[in-house]
């Protein structure tokens, strides 16, 4: 099974998406299940993670309400109110009987705080998801959070953890030597995952090829093993550099190059496992 593992859904009529600015022009409309259904299907792709894209209930509401509606929405990383720890513990509840909730995250590269994960009240919530078995995905940013997923990964052995598009690699300047260091530190955790997805949006020229990320996804590769590596879209958050059908043949090309024979975990197997995507609802 193929599995694009970062897509998101929203409808600003009813899932405002706060985070948006004129920066976002290019995407700040609706986005729903029937824009990328033929996407899926001209590229080969069986299933999707649906990402929150909104720190909101709302928002999880709506993108739960889209996967019911699709089989090929095979899992939804919702949003919690982490830092209220009784109000997550509600909500949890609530969201664990929808049968396609795998996965939380909040929007900790917008916050103020570059170590906002490690407040108590947060700490607290976290205990919760590696009490229910729920994973944690952490839309990390080099250089400011890596070392909390270090530290997460400790006190959290049982929680896995998973880093959004790598925590964005600095592949503008081309200097990978620290961020490549910071990230083979959090796969030192073998509760760690990563997630290769979103690299276009971290250049700004428009002419990149699936070369320009080949170094990047060899270090984590190499880093994590194929087991422990996905691959996603970020549509439509891609559109801002690119659109599906090139961004899914650069990931399925860089794939390719940097782990040949290994195709099969980094395109679908990995996130099969991590998301449970063979347990009933999914």
């Amino acid at each position: 099974m193929i599995v694009d593992a970062h897509i998101h859904l929203w409808d600003e009529a009813h899932t405002p998406q706060p985070w948006m600015t004129a920066a976002e022009d290019a995407i700040a409309r609706p986005f729903g299940p029937d824009d990328l259904e033929p996407l899926l299907v001209r590229n080969g792709v069986d299933a999707v993670v649906l990402v929150q894209g909104a720190c909101l209930d709302s928002d999880t509401d709506a993108i739960c309400a889209m996967a019911a509606s699709r089989t090929w929405i095979a899992a939804v990383t919702a949003w919690l109110r982490l830092d209220d720890p009784d109000r997550a513990r509600a909500r949890l509840a609530e969201l664990l009987e929808r049968p396609k909730v795998r996965a939380v995250r909040h929007l900790i590269h917008g916050e103020s705080d570059p170590h906002w994960i490690m407040r108590e009240s947060v700490l607290e919530s976290l205990a919760l998801l590696e009490q229910e078995g729920v994973v944690l995905e952490l839309p990390v940013v080099y250089p400011r959070h890596f070392d909390d997923v270090v530290e997460l990964a400790k006190r959290f052995p049982r929680l896995v953890l998973v880093v959004d598009h790598l925590g964005k690699p600095p592949l503008e300047n081309g200097d990978l030597r620290d961020w490549e260091g910071k990230l083979r530190a959090c796969a030192e955790a073998p509760n760690v995952v990563g997630k290769l997805s979103g690299l276009n949006t971290t250049l700004t020229r428009h002419d990149w090829t699936a070369d320009d990320f080949v170094s990047a996804a060899a270090v984590a590769v190499d880093a994590f093993g194929p087991d422990r590596i996905m691959c996603g879209s970020d549509w439509p958050v891609a559109l801002l550099n690119g659109d599906y059908d090139r961004v899914w043949d650069a990931q399925c090309r860089v794939v390719a190059a940097v782990a040949p024979g290994e195709e099969v975990a980094l395109l679908g197997g990995t996130a099969s496992r991590i998301y449970r995507l063979s347990e009933e609802g999914a």
